[in-house]
């Protein structure tokens, strides 16, 4: 949640760009407007409605909420409806509806939505979640007053910042496995942050597996998470049987486009072409999900003749995406013989965060982006915080040499302090992950350290 400035009126798009702060404007719809929705309400259909230049001024501030990350040049888009995710609710402070989750039996939404009706006043909303089934009233009625709590004492901090401003962070990983997870008494957690882990038992249900890592080795490396993240950037997957996906994003879409691969089958060709087509369906939902891929998504499927097998193929994909908490929609196949279907865009996906542009070939490939070789940085030297050392020897490339030295010395400062060892860095190879080179004692990685300064 922002608090930001509108710096340009668009009237030809009824659109505004609002600065909150980042590098990039963001882009805010007149039907993402409160004043929007009062005054289209008031008018007959046929009057014309308002336009944007009517509503907004430049240099105006408003409260927003983004609802789409920034993807390539595009900023982030926002709106001025803002909505309070909880465990059990979604608070609306100018909803001026009431929804209720429609996998609750029929009996059970009439009584939380005449319930959720009393609660709500002036133009607020409610929308009850799925997890408050088998919660008390009193409980949702808590979280909904904390909720509104929240958002009052967020108009009053709007008040006294400067502009633009952050307001609110909904985005911090905790809060959102929170949110998502804790609600879940089959989820286990594993955590290796001791003051993370404390807040997510408090807020955890009964039932629910929360585990503190306590191992010396990394925990990205006991789980093999490096392995996974890395298979998840590759174009090709394959599949249990033998089959492989192929996996290609454009800007407008994504294609994703199914072989037979290795895999010859026992029976006959349909048989083997149905069973690649139904474990490609749950590989692709999984896939959709571990890279964060929104918006339409084209199959290709491997070719059926027979409509039934379409359909078994069809409801194994629908199966398989059922429990996305992103809002996932299969159309079903085209005249041409491929599968539509669209998947939220909510947030960026993990091709954008963990790759950048090739400086090198000017865009035409990608390599792993600062962030991310950085974050492999602090991953490896974490993993040596109980080893009785004092000194690393670390070679990274330029771009991470002169961002940590230069640019983000507080970081490097803050990694010495939690393994209590100083850290040397080396320039090396342009491209290649952060290497550690060596650990001893401190006047001998320093005495490496200036031996390798020299000869650069």
């Amino acid at each position: 949640m922002f608090i930001g400035r509108v710096e340009d009126i668009v009237p030809g798009m009824e659109a505004a760009f609002v600065n909150i702060g980042a590098d990039k404007n963001g882009f805010l719809y007149r039907n993402e407007l409160i004043a929007y929705d009062t005054l289209k309400d008031d008018k007959e259909p046929d009057v014309k409605q308002p336009t944007i230049a009517s509503m907004l001024k430049e240099g105006q501030s408003i409260i927003v909420q983004v609802t789409k990350e920034a993807v390539g040049a595009k900023g982030v888009r926002l709106t001025e409806k803002i909505s309070l995710p909880g465990k059990y609710i979604v608070y609306l402070p100018y909803g001026n509806y009431v929804a209720v989750s429609k996998k609750m039996n029929e009996e059970n939404r009439k009584g939380w939505r005449e319930k959720a009706r009393e609660w709500i006043e002036d133009r607020e909303g409610i929308i009850i979640r799925t997890n408050a089934e088998d919660a008390s009233h009193e409980e949702i009625y808590h979280e909904f007053t904390l909720l509104r709590h929240q958002h009052q004492q967020m108009l009053q901090q709007a008040e006294k910042v400067n502009v633009p401003n952050v307001l609110l962070n909904q985005s911090s990983l905790i809060s959102r496995v929170q949110r998502d997870y804790l609600t879940n008494k089959n989820s286990e957690i594993v955590v290796d942050h001791f003051e993370s882990y404390e807040q997510l038992l408090n807020s955890s249900l009964e039932g629910c597996n929360i585990h503190l890592y306590q191992e010396k080795e990394d925990i990205f490396s006991y789980y093999d998470i490096e392995k996974h993240l890395e298979k998840a950037l590759h174009e090709k997957v394959w599949l249990k049987s033998g089959g492989f996906l192929i996996i290609e994003k454009t800007e407008a879409l994504t294609v994703i486009d199914v072989n037979t691969g290795k895999f010859t089958g026992k029976h006959n060709l349909r048989d083997t072409v149905v069973k690649t087509n139904i474990e490609a369906a749950y590989a692709v939902a999984q896939q959709l999900r571990l890279r964060n891929i929104g918006g339409i998504i084209l199959i290709d499927f491997i070719d059926m003749k027979v409509e039934s097998d379409q359909k078994s193929v069809l409801k194994a994909l629908k199966e398989a995406t059922k429990n996305d908490r992103t809002l996932t929609n299969v159309a079903g196949f085209t005249n041409f013989g491929l599968v539509e279907m669209t998947r939220k865009k909510a947030r960026k996906p993990l091709h954008d965060i963990m790759m950048e542009s090739c400086s090198v070939c000017k865009g035409t490939g990608q390599v792993l982006s600062l962030k991310s070789k950085i974050a492999h940085l602090e991953r490896e030297v974490f993993a040596l915080r109980y080893i009785d050392q004092d000194a690393i020897l670390v070679e990274v490339d330029s771009a991470v040499y002169e961002s940590l030295l230069q640019n983000n010395n507080d970081l490097l400062t803050s990694m010495e302090q939690v393994v209590n060892k100083t850290i040397y860095l080396v320039n090396g190879e342009n491209g290649h992950l952060p290497t550690i080179r060596l650990i001893g004692d401190y006047d001998e990685i320093k005495a490496s350290w200036e031996k390798r300064m020299k000869e650069v």
